[in-house]
């Protein structure tokens, strides 16, 4: 028997500053432990599991960024989210 992941979009469905700080942090673990399975999905997948692994750990790693800006941007510290890439 073969093991498939189900992955949810209903995240998309809300805007995020509607959302509280409480919601915010559930989708961010949520979506933390989602985007590590998909990860294990491109490290230990072959062929399309792999592919479709990378293009969701890439999806939820994006989504992760954008919650944790919303959270630093609902406690008041929205400049303390960095919005570029810290190395070259």
């Amino acid at each position: 028997m073969s093991k498939t992941r189900t992955y949810n979009k209903g995240w998309k469905d809300m805007d995020i500053r509607l959302k509280s700080i409480g919601v915010l942090i559930d989708e961010l673990i949520t979506t933390d432990i989602k985007c590590w399975f998909a990860q294990e999905d491109v490290m230990h997948g072959k062929g399309d599991v792999a592919l479709v692994g990378a293009k969701k750990a890439q999806e939820f790693n994006g989504r992760r960024n954008q919650l944790i800006r919303a959270i630093d941007e609902a406690l008041g510290q929205g400049d303390a989210s960095p919005t570029e890439k810290s190395y070259e």
